[in-house]
């Protein structure tokens, strides 16, 4: 991901500036940063590392132009040890790498990359954030190498555990030991983290949940997954999923499970641990942009749904609630009223043929409640019983609920017999 240098603030200078000091590391702190940088720079622990693992397997392949899918796994290994494993078939890593990219903290070979997720050079080591060590087999050119990364007493390590040559192809695997009690958190993340995905094939057995096949809808402005837990609107840069902060954006909670689109190119940026996003006034406005073109969207495919004519059950359901429904692609059924707000496009109103004098919403306020006045009930079925009614009950039937058939209603005009009272 390219990085751009991004102003927040307005500094104002008075006077004249007798001395520049540049900033730099301190050397005899590096123990210090590094521990920063892994265990301490994530508030969630097992989602970013479940995130960064996948992000750089699919960076990977990206890099190598490989369309397989990477292979996401939680599960006993053959030692009877709960492993999370991601696995990946892409450029893979030798000793050299190692040596040079992957100890280091800060470097990263994407930061001139329009295609790749990573740019910090700190996701390789985003597992010591949950646990103190963990494994990585590395593929490349023919040589199979298996390291363990560790928090040492003085320093990070990593220590070189196996080499051996191997026929099969390029790529790297990542085994991180899970503590049985985090088996539900694990779970829940995964979900999270790469509901949107669409490259991963899951060995997660024990949760009926996480399910290879599941359904991503995607639009060019938004996307809906199966997979997601998030209820509310939330947003997606490449693919990556993040909670969106209403407050920052100075904006109403909204309740709609789908996800903003923003490419890498965009000029919408994570914050370092890459757990949330960097709220900038430029950030901010893209994002309102971007709600008020998709909000556009679905209240014209709603505009589209809404019926003229004779649907009296359509005009009445409409004034009956504020919800506002449109179906998916996956043929489910979501609520856009909390987003109706955002559009410049008028929502469109139900007609009915035949009332020309006056407005249906009028008289739906207004009299519905005496629409079907002029009957009386007489008998009701009760527990599959026909229940004859006093006749000082006073029984309402409701327009709503008869229309939508709800309510069963039988208009008889003669007397009613013992025989129909039976059938």
């Amino acid at each position: 991901m390219k990085l751009e240098k991004q102003t927040e603030a307005i500094i104002i200078e008075e006077g004249t500036t007798q001395e520049n000091i540049k900033m730099s590391l301190d050397l005899d702190s590096a123990q210090i940063l590094m521990q920063m940088l892994s265990k301490n720079l994530y508030s969630d622990d097992i989602g970013s590392t479940i995130r960064e693992c996948a992000s750089n397997a699919l960076d990977s392949h990206r890099r190598a132009g490989v369309s397989m899918p990477i292979i996401v796994s939680l599960k006993n290994s053959s030692t009877g040890v709960l492993e999370f494993t991601v696995e990946d078939f892409g450029t893979g890593l030798d000793d050299h790498d190692v040596e040079n990219i992957i100890s280091k903290y800060g470097k990263s070979t994407k930061r001139e990359s329009d295609i790749e997720i990573g740019a910090m050079g700190l996701g390789f080591k985003s597992p010591l954030a949950y646990s103190s060590s963990f494994y990585f087999v590395c593929r490349k050119n023919g040589i199979e190498r298996k390291y363990m990364m560790y928090e040492g007493e003085d320093t990070n390590s990593i220590d070189l555990l196996d080499t051996q040559e191997t026929m099969e192809g390029n790529g790297v695997k990542i085994i991180v030991p899970v503590k049985y009690g985090d088996l539900y958190l694990f779970h829940k993340k995964i979900k999270e983290q790469l509901c949107y995905f669409e490259d991963v094939y899951f060995d997660v057995p024990g949760d009926s949940s996480i399910q290879n096949g599941f359904v991503i809808a995607r639009h060019k402005d938004f996307q809906f997954s199966e997979l997601s837990t998030d209820n509310n609107m939330h947003l997606c840069l490449d693919n990556v999923y993040y909670p969106l902060d209403f407050d920052k954006l100075g904006i109403a909670r909204i309740n709609l499970p789908i996800g903003l689109r923003f490419s890498l190119s965009d000029g919408i940026y994570p914050t370092p641990n890459r757990e949330a996003l960097r709220y900038t006034k430029e950030a901010k406005e893209i994002i309102l942009n971007k709600l008020k073109t998709v909000a556009d969207y679905f209240v014209t495919k709603y505009n589209s749904t809404v019926s003229s004519g004779t649907d009296l059950a359509g005009a009445i359901n409409y004034y009956e609630t504020k919800y506002r429904f449109i179906e998916f692609n996956n043929g489910s059924k979501k609520d856009i009223s909390t987003m109706i707000r955002f559009s410049s496009i008028q929502l469109q109103k139900p007609k009915l043929d035949g009332i020309v004098l006056s407005d249906f919403s009028v008289l739906h306020k207004n009299t519905k409640n005496f629409w079907l006045g002029e009957y009386k009930g007489k008998f009701e079925i009760r527990g599959g019983r026909m229940i004859n009614l006093d006749k000082s009950y006073s029984y309402s039937f409701y327009p709503d609920q008869v229309a939508n058939g709800y309510t069963k209603v039988y208009q008889y005009s003669n007397k009613l017999t013992q025989l129909k009272k039976i059938i």
